[in-house]
């Protein structure tokens, strides 16, 4: 037997015919007629391939299966009415919940331990899991709550994804401190296609902002090393004379210095992706601030 073709609010009526003993009283209770209520016994009698209940006299009296089985089905339907009698609220203090969050490998060195630092200040057992969804898999992901929330700079374009803009940043060209660049004042575009670049994307080919920027002036910069994870690129960085084209953040973060960009490209911009269904959930609310608090304290430091 599988729940999944078992009609739930026929459990309501099972319950209700077990306690008043009537096929009649059970309707009353449950706000059906009589003729509905006998529909509904026919139903769980073909589901558990068992009569339930046998008549006797003006009312009926449960079958052993009946009562092998009542206990059980009362408990699920007092959890499930406490579950819709819930309050609104939620309580980080004392919640032992479990957060799903979808973040690339740069937003977990931006902000997760400053999202952790105050997440287990006010709430010691909460629970975070953090792993990356592919754009390809992510709509469902939150449809089906299997992520709580996703960082992206491409959000899906579904109506029922709600998102919002917590990150922007101008890009620069970042290298190390010694490298030869930091006795410039200014960085040419001549001098920016000459530098060997590091270029950071999840695919193995096809470039990124910079690159789209650079082909509209037809122009193409020298790729030397093609990686998955920008939090790699510092020590690469510090033993050669590689740059890398990364947001102001991030080289400050990383103590690389770092030029203005001699041609306009688009800033970067990550937002924060959810699914329109937690849009009343407290403990939604409550860490979707923290996220974006953690977001803004990241750019500030």
């Amino acid at each position: 037997m599988k729940l999944n073709n078992l009609d739930l609010n026929l459990l309501v009526v099972f319950n209700a015919i077990y306690t008043e003993g009537s096929l009649t009283k059970a309707g009353e209770i449950v706000g059906i007629t009589q003729p509905a209520v006998s529909s509904a016994l026919s139903k769980l009698r073909s589901y558990f391939d068992d009569p339930l209940f046998i008549r006797v006299g003006q009312g009926v009296k449960p079958t052993a299966k009946t009562e092998n089985i009542i206990v059980h089905v009362q408990d699920a339907l007092a959890i499930l009415q406490r579950s819709l009698e819930q309050p609104d609220s939620f309580d980080p203090s004392v919640s032992s919940r479990t957060f799903r969050l979808s973040l690339n490998d740069i937003s977990e060195g931006r902000i997760l331990h400053i999202l952790m630092t105050k997440i287990h200040k006010v709430a010691p057992n909460v629970k975070i899991s953090s792993y990356y969804t592919s754009r390809e898999s992510i709509q469902h992901a939150l449809a089906a709550n299997e992520v709580n929330f996703a960082v992206d700079p491409f959000p899906p374009s579904e109506s029922e994804i709600k998102k919002e803009l917590i990150f922007e940043d101008e890009f620069v060209c970042g290298f190390r401190k010694d490298h030869p660049l930091a006795k410039e004042k200014n960085l040419s575009i001549e001098q920016y296609l000459e530098l060997d670049h590091i270029h950071i994307s999840g695919r193995r080919t096809g470039g990124a902002l910079v690159d789209n920027a650079l082909s509209k002036l037809q122009l193409d910069r020298k790729v030397i090393l093609r990686a998955q994870h920008y939090l790699i690129t510092p020590e690469v960085l510090k033993n050669t004379d590689m740059v890398l084209t990364c947001t102001t953040a991030f080289a400050k973060k990383h103590n690389l210095s770092y030029k203005t960009l001699p041609f306009e490209v688009a800033p970067s911009q990550f937002f924060l992706a959810w699914h329109e269904s937690n849009d009343k959930d407290p403990g939604h609310l409550w860490l979707k601030k923290l996220i974006k608090d953690a977001f803004t304290e990241a750019k500030l430091r």
